[in-house]
């Protein structure tokens, strides 16, 4: 449905002409970090100091299959995020089902689907989890993202009775800074896991000089700390007041929300079955002017075959986007 509603050509080519097409790097990555996620609950493993190798295994192998990032600024700021989160990986509490498979209706329709985790955690509520190593969703993205996770929570109360008490994304390239306020609240800044110390650098900086720290030590301790990235050799006055956490945002399923999701998989459906599978030329592109080509130039699996995209990089060289 969501192929559907990004390129109708795309979704012909994928569904109706059943052309495999290839993978990209954001979902060959994304798959080493489920993979090797789910084993980790699964307990097939238990000792995660490989994870990282995993990933830069997994980088090597995508030069050499030749799938290549937007551009090598996009590719280092990403690669720095997923290395920091492989270093760092924390296992959550609580008790898991991994890829629980549902079956759920929606007006006449019926969906299908897998479940990337249901956390029953230490206060016996039960949550569903999405780990995505995409970057943050704002705006209609943020909606387009969440109609997944509310999807999901409808197919299993409707299938298991269970209240689903949360829903929410783990996302893999951001870190929560937190650290108390005055108040007694918590205060969290979410950063981008590659540069915990250039996005903290002023807030630490003004902390040690207040503390009475040289300024010049704290230059010298900042430059170190920023060039690995690495908040455990921050000194104490640091480190005793602010921590981190993984990142988590959570998804509130109001009745619109709930309504909006419904209805979206049966205009789907209907605009799909209004087509005629014998005529291509009812399936139509990605509007290129409107939306950009980064989707189709770096996320399409038919990217390297679409006559649509070639044509119109062909005719404008200048304003291929990433």
């Amino acid at each position: 449905m969501n192929t559907m509603n990004t390129c109708n050509f795309e979704y012909y080519n994928t569904y109706v002409k059943k052309n495999r097409g290839i993978s990209n790097c954001y979902g060959e990555v994304g798959n080493e970090m489920h993979d090797y996620i789910e084993n980790v609950y699964r307990g097939n493993i238990t000792d995660t100091s490989d994870f990282n190798q995993k990933l830069h295994n997994k980088l090597l192998e995508l030069e050499i299959m030749d799938l290549d990032f937007p551009s090598e600024v996009i590719k280092a700021s990403f690669v720095k995020d997923m290395d920091h989160f492989t270093r760092n990986f924390n296992k959550l509490d609580g008790n898991f089902t991994l890829e629980k498979m549902f079956v759920t209706q929606i007006g006449e329709h019926y969906l299908l689907g897998y479940i990337d985790a249901i956390q029953v955690d230490e206060e016996d509520n039960t949550n569903i989890i999405d780990w995505k190593t995409s970057s943050k969703f704002t705006g209609s993205k943020l909606q387009h993202a969440g109609r997944q996770l509310v999807i999901y929570k409808l197919g299993l109360e409707k299938t298991s009775g269970i209240d689903i008490k949360v829903i929410k994304w783990c996302m893999l390239k951001y870190i929560n800074v937190c650290w108390k306020l005055k108040n007694g609240n918590t205060k969290k800044k979410m950063v981008n896991r590659g540069k915990l110390i250039k996005e903290m650098k002023s807030t630490f900086e003004k902390e040690m000089i207040k503390s009475g720290m040289n300024e010049i030590e704290v230059g010298m301790i900042l430059m170190t700390t920023e060039e690995n990235n690495s908040f455990n050799d921050l000194p104490n006055v640091i480190t005793d007041k602010y921590w981190l956490e993984d990142c988590f945002i959570e998804y509130e399923a109001t009745d619109d929300v709930i309504k909006e999701a419904e209805d979206y998989v049966v205009n789907t459906i209907q605009e799909i079955e209004s087509k005629n599978i014998h005529n291509e030329s009812e399936w139509k592109p990605l509007d290129f002017e409107k939306e950009g080509t980064f989707y189709c130039n770096t996320l399409c699996s038919h990217r390297k075959t679409c006559k649509f995209i070639a044509q119109y990089n062909k005719e404008n060289p200048f304003k291929r986007s990433f």
